[in-house]
């Protein structure tokens, strides 16, 4: 559920590469290596050269073996491939090698994450997991090599003739990063990059949508919210007014979205409504989100770039609206129970359900269609009774779907469970889930043989199991309740009749309940 990559993407600044004014690279200018002192310590002016272009993924993709192992590499002497940059008028261009750099930085710094350059990147805003896979780099580095810092100190013993020298001292001291030049303007640079970046360890095919498609709002506030508007900003060339419109609304979809963070094995049913946060899993399912908020419906491909951010902030806008009425304190907020909705039976997120259920709120807050919520609320008990009893089939009739088929097979049976639960004696069987989605009954009783010690899902069900049965229950829909997102305190009996302020006369129920059936 949690990131295994560690967050490196302080150690080298971003800038806006379409900004760049080209500037081919006079021959003179052309080093042919960067050494640690280019990088690290009073005479490092190279460090406050480069840059990352925006067009580059974020500097996520190596776990902790790696980035010990890289570190452990450059000291044993042996090969790392070259970096390859690109020089503008102003800045140099990390076009290949920034996760090789970064690991270089991060161990001189000490900051995996957690650092020097990592506190104010991210504003202190840094989930348990960034901070565990820092002191988990840190702690394998350590093992492996030891500190920079012992390092910087042994070098001052070399040449002494009463120590026999280690042989790494002396490569620390002399050894550099091999460099290739780009030649040419940004066009080819960029061109370069993605060419680089489709063969050998390549892009994957989100990292390489939203990297194509990074100036269109989808890509913008996606990115805004995925770091709750902390990190690099996408959005600084707006004017500040959109820039602060922008950081306000990413961090309200966040917190909505991924508040509390999510441990493993789960021991509370208090969990966030988009599963993990985490850079590597989140930004597609952030991009269908953006997709299905849009007024038109478009996917990424079809928008235009922004041009000046009222766009990324009016996706935004439509996308805490959506969220606003699946969960928070706002009147119409259904206050939907994450793990009724979007959770498999182990307590592992399941973002099939959650983009689904999105997408049929979406339509009814664009067509403005009041009686679906009132008719959903009415029917909302066998609901969800629908989905805590099938949840375990459900989820693994959707699965054998292929991919791209999944969320409209999650729409389906969602839509499946709402026609019947406006029947007196609705019901439904797996059989009819099955039929629903095109598949094969006998699918949903493939079952593996469990081993002798109960793993993480099997701990999160159990806990599931029994913690939800003492779940709190909407005595006006009698629905599920997450008072932690959503809780709305009643009048019993209402003040125009009468009602005080009693503790006898508050309840706790879902905001729409409150604000609306009741009424």
């Amino acid at each position: 559920m949690s990131s295994t990559t560690v967050n490196l993407d302080a150690m080298i600044a971003r800038s806006d590469f379409a900004s760049a004014t080209e500037k081919p690279a006079q021959s003179s200018e052309r080093f042919e290596k960067i050494a640690l002192k280019d990088l690290v310590g009073e005479g490092a002016i190279l460090t406050k050269l480069l840059r990352k272009p925006d067009f580059q993924r974020e500097t996520t993709q190596w776990k902790p073996t790696q980035i010990a192992m890289l570190i452990e590499s450059f000291l044993d002497g042996e090969l790392i491939p070259a970096v390859i940059l690109w020089q503008s008028n102003s800045h140099i261009f990390v076009i290949d090698g920034g996760h090789r750099l970064s690991a270089l930085l991060a161990w001189a710094y000490d900051d995996y994450g957690d650092g020097p350059h990592s506190l104010p990147f991210f504003k202190g805003e840094m989930s348990l997991a960034q901070k565990r896979l820092a002191n988990r780099t840190r702690s394998e580095v350590q093992k492996r090599v030891g500190t920079y810092q012992h390092f910087s100190e042994k070098i001052k013993t070399l040449g002494s003739d009463d120590i026999d020298p280690d042989p790494r001292i002396a490569t620390f001291a002399t050894r550099g990063l091999q460099v290739q030049w780009i030649i040419g303007d940004a066009d080819k640079a960029e061109s370069s990059f993605f060419k680089i970046n489709t063969q050998g360890s390549a892009l994957d095919p989100i990292e390489e949508k939203i990297l194509r498609n990074r100036l269109k709002p989808p890509a913008i506030a996606a990115r805004a919210v995925a770091r709750a508007a902390t990190g690099n900003k996408y959005w600084s060339k707006f004017p500040s007014e959109i820039q602060e419109s922008i950081s306000a609304k990413a961090k309200s979809v966040h917190t909505a979205l991924f508040s509390p963070e999510i441990q493993t094995p789960v021991k509370t049913i208090d969990l966030p409504l988009g599963g993990t946060s985490s850079i590597a899993s989140v930004l597609d399912v952030l991009i269908e989100l953006c997709e299905i908020a849009d007024n038109q419906g478009r996917s990424i491909a079809k928008f235009d770039d922004d041009a000046d951010g009222t766009a990324t902030v009016q996706l935004l806008t439509n996308l805490d609206s959506v969220v606003g009425r699946i969960v928070g304190n706002k009147p119409k907020s259904l206050g939907l129970h994450p793990f009724v909705y979007f959770y498999t039976s182990k307590g592992r997120h399941y973002p099939p359900l959650m983009l689904a259920m999105f997408a049929i709120i979406a339509k009814r807050v664009r067509d403005n269609d009041k009686g679906w919520f009132v008719a959903f609320t009415k029917r909302r008990k066998k609901i969800e009774e629908f989905l805590v009893e099938h949840k375990g089939i459900m989820t693994l009739l959707i699965s054998a779907l292929g991919s791209k088929q999944r969320v409209d097979g999650a729409i389906k049976v969602l839509e499946l469970m709402f026609e019947r639960a406006e029947l007196e004696n609705g019901s439904i069987t797996p059989d009819e889930i099955a039929l629903k989605l095109g598949l094969e009954s006998r699918l949903y009783t493939i079952q593996s043989k469990p081993g002798v010690d109960f793993s993480d899902d099997v701990k999160s069900s159990a806990f599931l199991r029994q913690a939800f049965q003492q779940a709190l229950i909407c005595p006006i829909c009698h629905g599920y309740l997450d008072p932690s997102k959503s809780a709305s305190y009643d009048h019993i009996v209402r003040k125009q009749d009468g009602g005080d302020g009693a503790e006898g006369n508050c309840q706790i129920t879902h905001p729409y309940c409150n604000s609306t059936i009741k009424n």
